[in-house]
Parts: structure tokens; C-alpha cells; sequence
């Protein structure tokens, strides 16, 4: 009998996310000085280098023209990509993977960045079908499927952060996953909890809402 191939996406589907995520943003759907405490750590960069440290953050309360009540801001003390709760790694100076990263690096369907880490080369693909309404939104990590969304409306995915968060030697990610132009959706994966013969694993998740 064939043997049905399993990937991240479904994995993911399957298995409760055990880390918790926030990014600075002015939050709608949820009130972030109920989640983060001074416990949390935050991927953060300062000139062309990436650090884990303590979380340095304020609360803040922010009029929205689009919203009807005062959403809770989250703001950020440095340059940060990522506040988590937990992360098995030292704090200091992360390795990084030689591609650019940031929340301008688009991964627009079509699109492919080679790159290499710890010694190891990777393709990062994204394929959709359709133009400003996409079906089938997938990332494919080295022909591994780790992000498919049946639907995205005007937006694109992009690569926040590629490196070993984790301590591991092996590659992690941060993704912008939004599914459509109004929405934020950051997600982090890290190689210490991918199943079994496989690359990554999600393991957090942040959604948000900045509609008008």
C-alpha cells in the first residue's frame, strides 16, 4: 500500500500549539498585558545582528479610527520581530541564515529564495494559484509543505526570521501568514519540535484584526 506522506500543515492541524507569541501591534481581538509578563523573552535587532533577551515592552491605549472600542497597544523598546514566552535557548547573539529577512521580504507565489545554513542549503518556494485572490497559498521548505491556506485575499506571506532560535544548530522561522490585507498572522516555527521525519513544526501562532 502507498504510505500517505504527512507534512507540517497537517501536523499543525492536529497537534495544540505549546508556545506563545506577540508582536508590537495595536491589538483589537485580544489585550496583550493579560498574556506577556516579565517571564517572556523577544527576538530583537540591533544593527545587522539578531539577539534574544528579556522582554523590554510598554502597554499602551491607542485611539483606532476603524475600531469602536480603544485597542490595547503592545509597544516595543527595540527593534523587535517577536515577544515569546519560552524559547530553550541562551539569551544573547542568535546565528542567522544568509537571506534577507524582514517584514518587506515578500514570498509572492512564484517566488524562491536559496539560501544556506549550519552548512545546509535550503529552497524556500511559495505557490498559489490565482492573482489578487490566491487559492492553495503554500510554502514548500526544501519540497516540504509547511503552510498551506485554501484562501488569501490581496495579501503575501513573508519571511520574518531565519536561524536557530531553539539552540539546536538547525533552522527556525518566523512567517507573516496573513490571509488577507487587513489581518496580521505571525507564526513561529522551530526545528526541536518537528515530528518525526520531518523539517520544522509550528508552535505559535499571534492573529489580529486592523479592518476599517
Amino acid at each position: 500500500m502507498p504510505v500517505k506522506k504527512v507534512d507540517s500543515v497537517d501536523v499543525a492541524k492536529k497537534k495544540p500549539l505549546t508556545y506563545k507569541i506577540l508582536v508590537p501591534f495595536n491589538y483589537r481581538l485580544c489585550n496583550p498585558d493579560t498574556i506577556i509578563n516579565q517571564n517572556w523573552v523577544e527576538l530583537y535587532k540591533d544593527g545587522k545582528d539578531y539577539y534574544v533577551g528579556k522582554a523590554r515592552y510598554g502597554i499602551e491605549m491607542r485611539e483606532d479610527a476603524c475600531s469602536s472600542t480603544i485597542p490595547t497597544y503592545l509597544a516595543e523598546k527595540r527593534n523587535t520581530i517577536l515577544f515569546v514566552n519560552q524559547l530553550p535557548i541562551k539569551k544573547g547573539k542568535v546565528k542567522i541564515a544568509d537571506v534577507a529577512f524582514s517584514d518587506s521580504t515578500y514570498l509572492e507565489p512564484g517566488s524562491v529564495r536559496n539560501f544556506t545554513f549550519a552548512g545546509k542549503h535550503y529552497k524556500l518556494e511559495a505557490k498559489a494559484q490565482g492573482e489578487s485572490q490566491l487559492k492553495n497559498y503554500t510554502l514548500l521548505l526544501n519540497g516540504e509543505r509547511i503552510v498551506r491556506e485554501a484562501r488569501v485575499d490581496a495579501a503575501s506571506f513573508a519571511l520574518l526570521f531565519a536561524g536557530d532560535l531553539d539552540g539546536d544548530g538547525k533552522l527556525d522561522l518566523v512567517l507573516s501568514l496573513p490571509t488577507d490585507y487587513e489581518e496580521l498572522r505571525v507564526a513561529l516555527f522551530l526545528s526541536s519540535c518537528a515530528p518525526p521525519g520531518l523539517q520544522i513544526g509550528k508552535v505559535a501562532e499571534i492573529e489580529d484584526d486592523f479592518s476599517c
